[in-house]
C-alpha cells in the first residue's frame, strides 16, 4: 500500500508537470534553513520597476520522494513568469528526516516563506503579496502555511487535495484565513486523491466565512473549469484578484 500511494503522488506531479523543456530558474538551491541538507529552494525572479508577487510552490510524493526541479516544466510557470509574476519551488524534508512527523515537515516549510520574505528587497519580491500552492503532499502543505500559520499568505491552491486531510488540514482552517482554490482531477476510485477529500475543504470554508473554489474534471464529479479555461489560468486569476492586481490579457 504504501507503495502505491507513492506511485500514485508520483502519477500526479507528471501530470502537472509534462515532458517539455523546463525553465531554469534565476537563482538555484537557495538555502532558506540550514536543518536539513533539502532546505532549499529555486527562485524564478522578475525584472520590473516594481516588486513582483509570488507563488511558492511544494511538490509532492507522499512526504517520501519528489523534487522542487519538476516545478521548471510547470504550464504555470512558462506562461505567467514572462508576465511578471515571481515563482519559487521548494524541496523540504521527508519523513525519514523527521521521525514521520508530518506537522514537522509543513512546519519546517513556513522557513521557506520567512526566507523569501526577510529578502523580498534583494530579489525584487512583494512581500506582501504571496501565494502557495502545491500538489498531493504539497496541497497539505500549502494549506497548512495559509491557514496553520500567520505568514500573510495571500491565497491558497491546493492541488490534488489528498488522504490526511481530514487530520491535518480541516482542524488548521479557520476564519479569517486565506481564500482557498481547490482542483482534484481524480475520481472516487483514487483512494488517495479521493475528490471527498477537495470538497471537505471547500465545505469548511464555506461555514468559516473564507472564500473558496472548487474544481476538477468530468470524472471527479466536482464543478468543471468554465469552458476554455486551463486551470492554471483559472488559478492565476484567483491569485491575482487576492493580490488586487489586474489581471494581464
Amino acid at each position: 500500500m504504501k507503495n502505491k500511494l507513492l506511485l500514485l503522488g508520483l502519477l500526479a506531479c507528471s501530470i502537472a508537470f509534462p515532458l517539455v523543456h523546463g525553465v531554469e530558474p534565476t537563482h538555484s538551491n537557495l538555502r532558506y534553513s540550514k536543518e536539513y541538507d533539502r532546505s532549499a529552494l529555486d527562485l524564478w525572479t522578475v525584472k520590473s520597476s516594481k516588486p513582483a508577487p509570488l507563488v511558492v510552490y511544494f511538490h509532492g510524493g507522499g512526504f517520501k520522494v519528489g523534487d522542487k526541479k519538476g516545478f521548471s516544466r510547470s504550464q504555470i510557470l512558462r506562461k505567467y513568469h514572462p508576465k511578471g509574476v515571481a515563482f519559487a519551488s521548494v524541496n523540504y524534508p521527508f519523513l525519514v528526516h523527521t521521525k514521520n512527523d508530518y506537522f514537522k515537515i509543513m512546519d519546517h516549510c513556513a522557513e521557506a516563506i520567512r526566507f523569501l520574505q526577510s529578502r523580498a528587497k534583494k530579489y525584487n519580491l512583494d512581500p506582501t503579496r504571496i501565494s502557495v500552492s502545491g500538489g498531493s503532499a504539497g496541497a497539505l502543505i500549502s494549506c497548512h502555511l495559509g491557514h496553520g500559520h500567520d505568514l500573510g499568505i495571500r491565497s491558497v491552491f491546493p492541488i490534488q487535495q489528498p488522504m490526511g486531510t481530514p487530520l491535518m488540514t480541516y482542524p488548521k482552517l479557520r476564519k479569517g484565513g486565506p481564500p482557498i482554490i481547490l482542483y482534484n482531477h481524480s475520481g472516487p476510485n483514487d483512494r488517495v486523491h479521493h475528490p471527498d477529500n477537495a470538497k471537505l475543504v471547500h465545505r469548511r470554508c464555506k461555514e468559516l466565512g473564507v472564500k473558496s473554489d472548487l474544481f476538477g474534471s468530468s470524472q471527479s464529479g466536482l464543478p468543471t473549469l468554465p469552458k476554455g479555461k486551463q486551470v492554471h489560468d483559472v488559478a492565476m486569476e484567483f491569485f491575482f484578484e487576492s493580490w488586487g492586481l489586474p489581471f494581464p490579457k
